[in-house]
């Protein structure tokens, strides 16, 4: 029986931190930091992210400079910059 393999929705912050490389406290920093969506499921006591977020995160990871670059340019100060 074939088993659909696609990679999950969610994924705990261990599991998060496991796939990035970072301690469970870093990768809390950075999902405040950044304003990333935690998600609680009832009766589960873990907090899960976005497998999307954790993308970005190991993304942030490989260049962390870019951090915090995507809201920068959302705000009043790219309008003015497109002027």
């Amino acid at each position: 029986m074939a088993e659909n393999m696609e990679s999950p929705e969610y994924l705990s912050i261990d599991d998060a931190a496991k796939a990035i490389g970072w301690n469970r406290a870093t990768v809390y920093k950075y999902v405040d930091e950044l304003g990333m969506k935690k998600y609680k499921f009832r009766l589960n006591r873990k907090t899960y992210l976005a497998a999307a977020d954790v993308e970005k995160l190991k993304h942030i990871k490989e260049k962390p400079w870019i951090a915090g670059i995507e809201e920068e340019r959302v705000g009043p100060k790219a309008k003015e910059d497109a002027a």
